[in-house]
């Protein structure tokens, strides 16, 4: 081959590179071109060209000619060419990238103990050459040849390599450089995405559930928003509490922690939120944060508006009733019909704001709000059993932690204007109940005598008269186990009919007639007179609702 020909095919093997890079061919395709140029015009029956892997701690085969994928794979993953290997042990193609030479190597199976003759007989090769991809003064990488039978490599070519390996390193960083700038764009046209769909579900006021929905679509994974109480706000795509937390995201609002975003991870390979990912995700904790803000403003609104309406309900005298059921119905609730008073103690913001989630859907609407430090609720009789909703309701704020026990009291159903009325009453039974160690429903529709009593300002009278009456008993049946007091109940309850009494407590009645005589005995009281069956009546009444005995 003449040395114009020669040089007519190097400068065509340069101008197919340079096209390559102007045509937006990915790297990994370009190195694969480089390496196949080099054994068309140098005669290598195989190229690789070496890079540094992320760390810079060791060489890897990222372009190819003439090489198997399974050898490639081999030597990436099992053997790569370390980078602080030194003396004998040290790989040439190390070398020419530590020292910026081409190094060479005639005949390998003439180099005793060669490190890597075990490699070249695997792929088959016995001279190789390595020159290093020099870019503005720094090595980048090398370019490998490897020829199956032994070759001495002149001046000529030795010129030959370091030349196109320069040309290499050109295109190389050209071509590292517009995917740079690709990945770029790719990211800024993400990101505006990102943006726009983020910023569209706040626009339309969809709230932290459209958020969610939105991340988890950009993001292709599972989303849980939830305040700083562990309750869930919003989630969209989450498979349970069991899901890997890939990134948790702060939500804050004034300076002060109001939420979470959980991101879950897909698999056990996941790779990872990429840095766009992280960015749509502290957008989203912005876009939730104007989301909180707007429902709290909502809500406080709605809260001012629902404690007016109870405070105007219960401090009424039923004069106007029919103005403040027309109000009332502007705003939404409707008052018309039998209502009762389900009164909760303690209440904190926190409690109504867990209310108003647990009364999410029931119709017609309740009526909820605190009022002179009770969570009260207004609650229609059509809505189902106050007392069930009571006690379902105390378990699930304590389930969550909002308090540790809650005592409810609930009135009877009666009509609007007569609310003010069940009002003192079902605060005198939070009253006295005001020491319990544990959560209770006291249902008053059970109680008739003592709704008086509850009335009273002072529910320490209401202990004091119950422990005079009943006192000597409740020692009595802690000091030999017996149950005089439950008896007396159990008897009141059946009408005083002693047999009835003895069905319900599994007794012979004569047992059921000496309780009663050894009660009369101790609390000094005759049970047939009536005066003394309504005293025995409102102090195990007051008992009950205070849990003394």
């Amino acid at each position: 081959m003449s040395d114009g020909t020669l040089l007519e095919l190097w400068l065509d093997a340069l101008a197919e590179i340079g096209e390559a890079v102007g045509g937006d061919e990915p790297v990994l395709d370009l190195l694969d071109r480089v390496a196949r140029t080099a054994c068309t015009l140098l005669g290598y029956d195989f190229c690789a060209v070496f890079l540094p892997d992320s760390g810079g701690r060791a060489l890897t085969i990222q372009g190819s000619y003439g090489l198997s994928a399974d050898y490639i794979a081999q030597v990436n993953a099992n053997r790569p060419i370390l980078l602080d290997v030194r003396g004998d042990q040290e790989a040439p193609t190390s070398l020419a990238f530590r020292s910026g030479d081409v190094v060479t190597l005639e005949d390998i199976q003439s180099v005793p103990d060669f490190t890597w003759g075990g490699v070249a007989r695997e792929q088959g090769y016995r001279a190789l050459i390595s020159a290093p991809l020099r870019r503005a003064g720094t090595v980048v990488g090398a370019l490998n040849g490897y020829r199956t039978a032994p070759h001495r490599f002149d001046r000529a070519e030795i010129t030959l390599v370091t030349t196109l390996a320069t040309q290499v390193a050109i295109a190389l960083g050209t071509a590292q450089l517009r995917a740079q700038e690709q990945a770029t764009i790719r990211e800024l046209r993400r990101a505006e995405e990102v943006h726009t769909l983020l910023m569209a579900t706040a626009l339309r006021g969809e709230g932290v559930a459209g958020v969610a929905e939105s991340l988890s679509a950009l993001l292709g994974r599972g989303v849980l928003i939830e305040d700083v109480y562990d309750e869930a706000l919003a989630e969209a795509g989450w498979a349970g509490p069991d899901t890997r937390d890939h990134l948790v995201a702060d939500v804050t609002l004034d300076g002060t922690d109001v939420a979470r975003i959980h991101v879950a991870t897909r698999d056990s390979d996941d790779p990872g939120l990429s840095g766009l990912d992280v960015r749509a995700v502290e957008h989203a904790t912005v876009v939730t944060a104007l989301e909180l803000l707007r429902a709290r403003t909502a809500a406080e609104v709605e809260q001012r508006i629902r404690g007016s309406l109870v405070s105007d309900l219960l401090a009424s005298d039923g004069a106007d009733t029919n103005a403040f059921l027309d109000r009332a119905r502007r705003l939404g609730w409707d008052l018309a019909g039998g209502h009762c008073l389900i009164a909760v103690r303690p209440a904190t913001e926190r409690m109504l704001g867990a209310a108003d989630r647990f009364l999410t859907g029931v119709a017609p609407r309740p009526l909820a709000a605190l009022h002179r430090g009770d969570l009260v609720l207004v609650w229609p009789a059509q809505a189902g059993s106050p007392v069930d909703l009571a006690g379902r309701l105390i378990e699930t704020i304590t389930a969550t932690g909002v308090v540790e026990h809650a005592v409810a009291a609930v009135s009877p159903v009666v009509a609007a204007a007569e609310l003010p009325a069940s009002f003192p009453t079902v605060r005198g039974a939070l009253d006295l109940a005001g020491d319990r160690p544990e959560s209770a429903v006291i249902d008053l529709n059970e109680i008739t005598v003592a709704h008086l009593l509850l009335q009273l300002d002072d529910p320490r009278q209401l202990r004091a008269f119950a422990a005079a009456v009943l006192g000597r008993a409740a020692d009595y049946d802690r000091a030999r186990s017996t149950e005089l007091l439950h008896t007396a109940g159990v008897l009141v309850d059946h009408n005083m009919d002693r047999r009835a009494a003895a069905v319900a407590l599994h007794l012979h009645p004569n047992t059921v007639a000496q309780r009663v005589r050894r009660l009369e005995e101790l609390t000094e009281l005759d049970l047939t007179r009536p005066a003394d069956l309504l005293q025995l009546t409102a102090a195990l009444t007051v008992s009950k609702i205070a849990a003394l005995y």
